[in-house]
């Protein structure tokens, strides 16, 4: 793609990646609990705690599928903004998708260094304040489609629902 050209449309791979990721981020939001049960029994060193592992792999998932739909990104482009929206609207979802892109690396990352660590503080904030900004940015994120797509009809959600051609 030229640096000049932005496509029309998400390509299939950004779409796919998209829906696959956010279904992996719900997955991890539901298992959270039991993962925690599981980080405070090994600081007790007992086995009573919730089983890791899932929590585990899909964290490492969702790090490698980020990785991928970056680079995608990165040598496909994204479309512009709508026409006539306001800059501050374009200004604030670039904020967004690169804030959640930034906690798709941060969040998997504290969570592993975490775990095979023992630090402590990576725990801290991989489910503190890290997965607290996630959420925030998620429902900002949704809120933006459905006010893009109900309200201001530009269509911008059904970008993510049909790839370009």
């Amino acid at each position: 793609m030229s640096s000049t050209t932005a496509p029309a449309g998400y390509s299939r791979a950004q779409v796919i990646l998209h829906w696959l990721i956010a279904a992996l981020i719900l997955f991890q939001l539901l298992v959270h609990d039991g993962m925690e049960e599981a980080w405070r029994a090994l600081r007790r060193g007992t086995e009573d705690g919730g089983n890791p592992l899932p929590h585990i792999i899909v964290g490492s998932t969702i790090l490698i599928l980020a990785a991928v739909r970056l680079v995608i990104r990165l040598r496909h482009g994204a479309p512009p903004h709508p026409a006539g929206q306001p800059a501050a609207l374009g200004l604030l979802a670039n904020v967004v998708h690169w804030g959640i892109y930034a906690l798709l690396f941060m969040i998997p990352i504290s969570g592993l260094v975490a775990w095979f660590g023992g630090v402590e503080g990576a725990a801290m904030a991989h489910g503190g304040p890290l997965r607290l900004a996630l959420i925030g940015l998620v429902l900002l994120h949704i809120a933006g489609a459905l006010v893009q797509q109900l309200v201001l009809r530009s269509g911008v959600l059904m970008r993510m629902l049909k790839p370009e051609s």
